[in-house]
């Protein structure tokens, strides 16, 4: 946390500087949204290469080029040329430097024509590319990766139990569209990141409830919903309570 505090005070004094500075007269010719943009935009930059996230670099480089295309006199090239080649772009690292998995090697599950998994006691890792995908996870489960790129994907918790009553879900969404379907009963925490995208919850989860699932990872480019299931059920325990 202080990482990230430290990150971001050092964005805002750079753009308190060039505000600053454009009032003096040092910075002719450029605006100061323009500053501000090109702050912002490069601070993506640097969160995406920390991250090594393609979609961030290269559609953070992309804007910076379209923002200052006079500038640098790349006018050819703004502004679809250099996002299609920011697309293409991320679309080559992904499949060039997938995510390596953490556990041991088995058979692939869920369906669509890019999807592969592997899982071990408690652990699953997900991966669809280019598919439509869904996965029905029963028994205990304590970690889930689920990395979804230009596809969809569904993930039902319905019919599991997590492991000590606490699951971490940690999602990498690009370019697709990834659906968790949660039991109204449990407690989810989310802490996701999210870059030209949307992270959502359709319905309402218990605050109160004894299982709790932490929902991280970042969304770029794509939408990551969460959807509760079961909210009568929810209700009656609340009441009983």
């Amino acid at each position: 946390m202080r990482r990230k505090n430290v990150f971001w005070g050092l964005v805002f004094l750079t753009g308190a500087a060039a505000l600053l500075l454009s009032r003096l007269g040092f910075l002719r010719g450029v605006g100061f949204w323009s500053i501000v943009c090109n702050i912002f935009l490069a601070s993506v930059l640097v969160k995406g290469i920390a991250k090594r996230s393609f979609e961030k670099m290269l559609f953070s480089l992309a804007f910076l080029i379209i923002v200052n295309d006079e500038l640098l006199g790349l006018e050819a090239i703004t502004p679809w040329p250099v996002l299609g080649a920011a697309l293409l772009g991320s679309l080559g690292l992904n499949l060039l430097f997938p995510k390596s998995a953490k556990w041991g090697s088995h058979p692939a599950w869920g369906r669509g024509e890019g999807a592969e998994g592997r899982e071990s006691v408690g652990r699953v890792f997900y991966k669809n590319t280019f598919g439509d995908a869904t996965k029905y996870l029963s028994g205990v489960v304590g970690r889930v990766e689920a990395e979804n790129a230009f596809g969809s994907m569904q993930i039902y918790f319905t019919e599991t139990l997590l492991e000590g009553h606490r699951a971490q879900v940690e999602v990498q969404s690009s370019f697709g569209n990834t659906v968790l379907y949660v039991p109204a009963v449990w407690k989810v925490v989310t802490d996701v990141r999210v870059a030209f995208g949307n992270a959502e919850e359709n319905g309402n989860c218990n605050p109160y409830g004894e299982d709790v699932l932490y929902v991280g990872g970042s969304v770029n480019f794509g939408n990551l919903e969460i959807v509760y299931v079961g909210e009568e059920e929810c209700a009656g325990s609340e009441k009983a309570e």
